[in-house]
């Protein structure tokens, strides 16, 4: 369990630690000199029953309260500690306030310096604790009047926090998420390299883990832990401790406010949405603010999304500029540098804010469902807001979503996300990228939009077989990326409700009207094609064969080519559209057989037998056609054509042409 202490400067919370614990927690040499804590300090002790207490003491001065606020930005408890002749003071009630922002609603309240005052004024400091502590988190926090320097009232203040240790242990958080540990301190020891120090907010932290600094991105391992000056080799969520860490990394390249994270959690970000609260007499303004997540500490505006009501919070965008590492979930505070003084705080709603339609209706309606759903993060196999808010991100999102992207923002590793998938049974899409996924009724309604918009096509366009896939999905409502629009089309081809011709799709029965004449020579031109395989014969031999002139039978060939009738492959070469279909599969076939996942021409050229020159004209085509890409000097398949829909043909076997034959 992991106590921070919170109060106004010289108050005696130094002095109350190392009265708990023996300990100094003093460790820089201009604290020794002054007399004041200007950084974190960290002491432990152990209660009677063997569970650990950890404690942070963090500076009460006002010049350091981005110090403080690192100290307490993942704890289990605090101790608010006034000075019982003094009183409440202004430090007092500015760390009261960020504790109440943060959500700590476990502590006691230590009155210090209790041998120096009479019970009459003992009794009346009590009266105004009380008062000062009514309506936050900690109202019904216990008071304990104490003396660090006789050690008076310390015996039932160390029964509470051994009481509190109990409980915790009890009821600490379950494993089941990905590691993220935040550092609030990184230096070099001899002999051992790079140190950090911190707390485990999440998941579960061995020896040997390999791990990734966040936001930077640096690949570290984990080569040895210690919590409470003893070497373990794991940790659960909840304890501080000190990683040696092993990489291509220095102690300079991490700081506090850093998280060592399980890779998969590893997507900085530099906006966040969230819900937010401000304190009294506070407002925002359009400069720059400090928001303090974890122990960071970054510029930012805020942007209003949506205003506050009563208990409502507000909700709000914050451009950092730096990125940082977040969850769903993290508490912040945001603090006016300009007046040093604490704004308001909240948690974040969705680590990956928008940069476009940001305050749209309908995502503000999203992310205020979002916010209603949290609840503290306690990553039960049985808590279903994990659920609620993933049906919620479906339901807003007809074009799909990253469910990869939404599994690191909620930090659900793969053993967490399989059921939340199968309770919910979205369809889901493994693209090259991310795994995607679709409420079933919008998915539904874009398959609906495909054969709506192919029908109005085939009205429009009566000469033409069919549009491209590119030229049917830019239609209205069914813009999606090529990958996505690929398993979209396959499955209305497995269902026959569409047809293919090569690159190009018409419903059923579709057949292209022409003009007697051109329909005549079309299907002379479709009979000279037959049998002549992946290698049709030039339009010079095909004018011949038919006795035209070449001329003329280039022109036709043309406008047939724009009807979607055949393709032109090469400027002196047209394919029957079935055939491209087939040197499309053919390239295919080489990338994913190869082990490199590339071929080359010659490897193009051997298996389709058709010749070096044409070889080259066929493989320029495909690139065109966003089959392939040539990157150096090899050919690689396009995302979505690593996917089986991407050369799937008709199971109709129509030719999509009108013949009399």
């Amino acid at each position: 369990m992991i106590i921070a202490t919170a109060g106004h400067v010289d108050h005696g919370k130094t002095t109350l630690i190392h009265a708990l614990t023996g300990q100094d927690t003093d460790r820089l040499a201009e604290e020794k000199r002054r007399g004041l804590t200007i950084d974190l300090g960290f002491a432990w002790s152990r209660t009677e029953q063997g569970h650990w207490l950890g404690f942070v003491d963090v500076p009460g001065h006002e010049k350091f309260i981005r110090n403080m606020v690192a100290g307490v930005a993942a704890v289990d408890a605090v101790m608010l500690v006034i000075a019982a002749d003094d009183g409440p003071m202004p430090q007092t009630r500015e760390h009261l306030a960020i504790l109440d922002l943060l959500g700590v609603d476990a502590g006691l309240v230590a009155l210090t310096r209790a041998d120096r005052v009479n019970s009459s004024r003992l009794a009346g400091v009590t009266e105004e604790v009380r008062e000062l502590l009514g309506g936050t988190a900690l109202a019904n926090a216990p008071v304990f009047p104490v003396s660090g320097l006789t050690g008076e009232g310390l015996p039932p203040l160390k029964a509470w926090l051994a009481d509190q240790a109990l409980i915790h242990q009890r009821q600490s958080g379950s494993p089941a998420a990905g590691t993220r540990f935040v550092v609030d301190r990184s230096f070099s020891v001899t002999g051992r390299g790079c140190v950090v120090t911190g707390t485990l907010v999440a998941g579960t932290l061995s020896r040997e883990d390999a791990l990734t600094v966040s936001p930077a991105g640096h690949p570290v391992r984990v080569r040895g832990l210690e919590a409470h000056g003893e070497a373990v080799e794991s940790l659960m969520p909840g304890q501080r401790c000190a990683i040696n860490l092993a990489g291509e990394v220095g102690h300079d390249h991490i700081h506090r406010g850093d998280w060592l994270v399980a890779p998969w959690l590893h997507r900085p970000t530099d906006r966040l949405d969230v819900g937010m609260a401000l304190l009294p007499d506070t407002r925002l303004h359009r400069g720059t603010f400090q928001v303090h997540l974890g122990a960071a500490v970054r510029s930012a505006r805020v942007v209003v999304l949506e205003e506050g009501q009563g208990n409502t919070p507000m909700l709000a965008q914050l451009m950092l500029e730096q990125p940082v590492q977040a969850c769903v979930g993290d508490r912040l505070i945001l603090r006016d540098p300009a007046l040093n003084r604490t704004i308001g705080g909240g948690q974040v709603v969705d680590p990956f804010g928008e940069g476009r339609g940001r305050s749209t209706g309908k995502r503000v309606q999203l992310l205020r469902t979002l916010l209603d759903s949290q609840a503290p993060a306690t990553h039960n196999p049985e808590d279903d807001s994990y659920r609620t808010r993933l049906q919620a991100w479906l339901e807003a999102h007809s074009e799909g979503i990253n469910l990869d992207r939404f599994a690191a923002a909620e930090n659900l590793p793969a053993e967490r996300m399989e059921p939340t998938l199968a309770a919910l049974e979205p369809v889901t899409i493994q693209t090259g990228t991310a795994l995607v996924g679709f409420a079933p009724e919008h998915w539904a309604t874009l398959q609906i939009r495909v054969l709506e918009q192919l029908d109005q096509w085939h009205e429009d366009h009566p000469d033409k077989i069919g549009p491209t896939e590119p030229e049917l999905t830019r239609l209205p409502g069914i813009r999606l990326h090529q990958e996505l629009r690929h398993e979209l089309l396959h499955q209305l081809l497995a269902a026959e409700e569409i047809a293919r011709n090569g690159f190009r799709f018409h419903r059923p029965g579709h057949q292209a009207k022409l003009a007697e004449a051109d329909q005549r020579l079309l299907d002379k031109v479709m009979a000279e094609l037959e049998g002549t395989g992946l290698k049709p014969p030039i339009v010079g031999e095909l004018a011949e064969a038919l006795g035209i002139e070449r001329e003329t039978m280039l022109a036709f060939l043309g406008r047939m080519h724009k009807l979607g009738l055949l393709v032109a492959v090469a400027p002196n070469r047209f394919y029957r559209p079935e055939t491209v279909t087939e040197l499309a599969a053919i390239a295919v076939e080489l990338a994913e057989n190869s082990p490199t996942g590339a071929f080359d021409a010659r490897a193009y050229r051997d298996r389709s037998g058709i010749g070096r020159r044409l070889t080259v004209s066929v493989l320029e085509y495909l690139d065109r056609a966003g089959v392939t890409a040539f990157i150096n000097e090899e050919r690689r398949l396009q995302p979505a054509y690593k996917h089986r829909s991407a050369v799937t043909l008709s199971t109709t076997n129509e030719k999509g042409y009108t013949s009399d034959g």
